[in-house]
């Protein structure tokens, strides 16, 4: 009996709350959702942005979601929320638009620099959360130029049709110097050779064109990471700031610098081991690159450069996937930095996708055909790099930058090449009066990167009451898509000098075709006919008589190009080597054979300096009973033996310069480091030295063929401007001949489209 009284009692009490949680759903049930306020939104977008659907139980917590969600959109200005009769009710208020933009009380940041700063802009939806944003931005672009104390006010301008004007209103403040750096607790470095390191500076009167002694809270953050490396890498690894304080000084716009370190005491390199799990290089050869020993003064930047060692010779070895973890630990009492370098083979990784963007002009094949890599590779550093030198080596772009982007999958990773696309075309227009050919107009057209399709096209010309030439190339430099370039030219020269009673005139035509052998080894191939023609005036000398007639040159010749070098682009260690050779009488009337060598050897002399020596020599010589004719002799002068004027060198008859049959050059070069990279500067200091000589034809036993070097000494400026490469070259002539033209100033611009 009272089993079944506590039965019922259970079963009313179940029904209560089933009934009564039914009750309660139907009531909270939404079947109706009204938006109110819209302009421009679309009601459906309001709901979307809600995230709600015709029959959700209605809560407070929900509600609550609701009003986030809109309010994230930054699309509305208020929101409000009623919800009664199972109708859920959202009443908005949209955001204006932006009428204008506009900037007031700005004189040292222009309006187009503060523009590029803000998100919003003409026609965006206001939002007060982006306009602090945007504020904090132009603040921050204040602060990076020293005027930490600009104030930024937006004001709203309220117009017709829920639109706005947007006016930040700016008062700009005087740049905030640095009137003084205090250092305390150094003993080892002087106060003065701190400063010496950081970037910062104190205020002179010296420096008032200098930005150096403004006050940048980061740049200061950058001269403490240059501090603490300066100790590290002389031998103490415990250095660290104390403090770093700066005060701004009353009643003026200066700060006052103090810097409080702790320097440590000197270490020097302990035990020092290698751990190597690598099979194909041995821990002793590892050991031996390594560019510290026991006993040396710790020095933090040679650790990281025996990483980069032990990379390379991995790289080398075969290796491409390597771990190297410099484990140190610090003997304190015996002043001792113990170092051990575990080496492991790290697991592989491919390359799953390569985007190229910012070429607008240039089409992605050209990119590509330049790397090394392709979808689905293994990843490679070296060839990464080496890849990114060769595209920089097109000199279609002004920039590249590859970046390595991870993926869902930890053994792939995208390869992101953006390049920043600069003028390949070149226009150039000269005048000019000399003795030798009076009044002469120059024109000239190159285009490098024809139609974006990495072609080569070539048009120059020259007038003058006593000469004009035409010369027309085109290259193809990947034929049918293989790494096969082709190339076709013609040319014509007819020159009639006053200070000489005959003319000339050539004609020619020449073909080419190059591919590769090998990764470094390159071979190309070609032909060329051309005719010259001497015609003596009847008042001419006897020489002059012997030099009329016509002769047909037909050469066949091959390039053989070994290039071991690091970088295409700006090569920092290696070798090229070149070997060429031609010769004439495979039909024609010449007969003779021209040989060429030439060889370019790079080293890394310091961490900012690069050296290299180049030399090239070559012989011309006759067979068949005949006689090389003297265009094909060899001519140096000009960017050829800087400091003398081109082909203006060596043997010489009146004021025509014949050229030799031999000649050597070689050059010693380092590059300057003036710090120009911004401007696409490259400096080189050059010592120049060669000689041309030697004709074997009796006919001209009268010009004087003697072998005697030349020497030149001096600097050649490259910047690829913005009206186009400019070359200088200023050169200091240590040895030449009376008979020789010396051109001290040399100097050529071209301008590019």
């Amino acid at each position: 009996m009272l089993r079944h009284i506590k039965f019922r009692l259970f079963l009313l009490i179940f029904l209560f709350f089933k009934f009564t949680s039914l009750s309660l759903s139907d009531v909270n049930k939404i079947d109706e959702i009204d938006v109110l306020g819209t302009q421009r939104v679309d009601i459906e977008t309001v709901i979307s942005y809600s995230n709600i659907n015709i029959g959700d139980i209605y809560t407070e917590e929900l509600g609550n979601k609701i009003l986030k969600d809109l309010f994230d959109t930054n699309l509305f200005s208020n929101i409000e929320i009623a919800f009664e009769d199972n109708k859920l009710q959202i009443n908005v208020r949209e955001n204006p638009t932006i009428n204008l933009v506009k900037f007031s009380g700005n004189s040292k940041i222009k309006d187009e620099d503060l523009i590029i700063e803000i998100s919003l802009k003409e026609r965006s939806v206001y939002s007060r959360s982006k306009v602090k944003k945007d504020t904090d931005r132009m603040l921050s672009l204040y602060q990076r130029s020293g005027r930490l104390s600009t104030e930024i006010i937006p004001k709203v301008e309220l117009l017709d049709n829920n639109r706005i004007n947007l006016t930040y209103e700016i008062e700009e403040s005087d740049v905030a110097e640095v009137s003084k750096i205090i250092i305390l607790g150094n003993e080892v470095f002087t106060s003065s050779k701190i400063k010496s390191i950081m970037n910062t500076k104190e205020k002179t009167l010296l420096r008032f064109l200098s930005s150096a002694d403004r006050y940048d809270p980061d740049k200061l953050e950058y001269d403490k990471q240059l501090v603490t490396e300066f100790y590290n890498n002389n031998g103490y690894p415990d250095f660290r700031f104390v403090s770093a304080i700066a005060q701004l000084s009353l009643n003026k716009n200066d700060f006052e610098i103090i810097l409080s370190v702790k320097e440590g005491d000197k270490h020097n390199f302990g035990e020092v081991g290698v751990t190597n799990a690598l099979d194909k290089i041995s821990s002793d050869f590892i050991y031996k690159q390594l560019p510290f020993k026991t006993g040396d003064s710790y020095n933090a930047s040679k650790i990281k450069d025996s990483v980069k060692l032990i990379k390379n010779s991995a790289e080398l070895s075969g290796y491409t996937f390597i771990q190297i973890n410099p484990k140190l630990t610090t003997d304190s009492e015996k002043k001792l930095v113990n170092i051990n370098f575990e080496i492991n083979e790290g697991p592989r990784v491919y390359i799953n996708k390569i985007d190229i963007t910012g070429n607008t002009r240039t089409v992605d094949k050209v990119i590509r055909r330049e790397f090394s890599l392709t979808e689905g590779d293994a990843y490679n550093k070296f060839a990464i790099n080496y890849s990114k030198d060769s595209v920089r080596a097109l000199n279609f772009f002004s920039d590249v930058d590859i970046k390595e982007i991870r993926t869902d999958y930890p053994d792939k990773l995208d390869l992101e090449i953006t390049v920043e696309e600069k003028s390949t075309g070149e226009a150039s227009l000269g005048a000019g009066y000399s003795s030798a050919n009076s009044t002469s107009l120059n024109l000239g057209i190159k285009e490098t990167n024809f139609l974006g399709n990495g072609q080569k096209l070539n048009f120059t010309t020259s007038f003058s009451s006593t000469k004009n030439t035409y010369d027309i190339s085109f290259t193809e430099p990947y034929f049918n898509n293989k790494q096969l370039a082709l190339t076709g030219s013609l040319y014509s020269d007819v020159t009639d000098p006053g200070s000489v009673n005959y003319e000339t005139e050539d004609i020619g035509l020449g073909f080419k075709i190059q591919f590769p052998l090998s990764v470094n080894t390159y071979f190309s191939a070609r032909y060329s006919l051309f005719t010259s023609k001497i015609k003596a005036d009847s008042n001419a000398t006897a020489y002059e008589r012997l030099l009329s007639g016509t002769d047909t040159v037909s050469t066949l010749g091959y390039t053989l190009k070994y290039d071991k070098r690091n970088s295409r682009y700006k090569p920092s260690s290696g070798y090229l080597f070149e070997v060429d050779q031609d010769i004439a009488g495979l039909g024609g009337t010449s007969y003779y054979l021209k040989n060429r060598i030439d060889y370019n050897i790079y080293k890394r002399l310091s961490n900012r300096l690069i050296g290299s020596f180049k030399f090239e020599a070559g012989n011309l010589n006759g067979y068949n009973s005949k006689y090389a004719p003297l265009s094909s002799n060899f001519k140096l002068g000009g960017k050829r033996l800087r400091g003398f004027k081109s082909g203006k060198v060596g043997p010489r008859t009146g004021n025509s310069y014949t050229g030799g049959q031999y000649y050597y050059l070689t050059s010693i070069e380092t590059n300057i480091d003036f710090n120009l990279d911004a401007f696409d500067i490259t400096s080189t200091l050059f010592l120049d030295a060669g000689s041309v000589w030697g004709l074997e034809n009796p006919a001209y036993s009268n010009i004087n063929d003697e072998h005697e070097m030349r020497s030149s000494l001096g600097v050649n400026f490259n910047w690829d401007s913005a009206i186009g490469p400019i070359n200088i070259i200023y050169a200091t002539v240590l040895e030449n001949e009376t008979t020789d033209t010396t051109d001290n100033l040399y100097f050529d611009i071209g301008y590019n489209f």
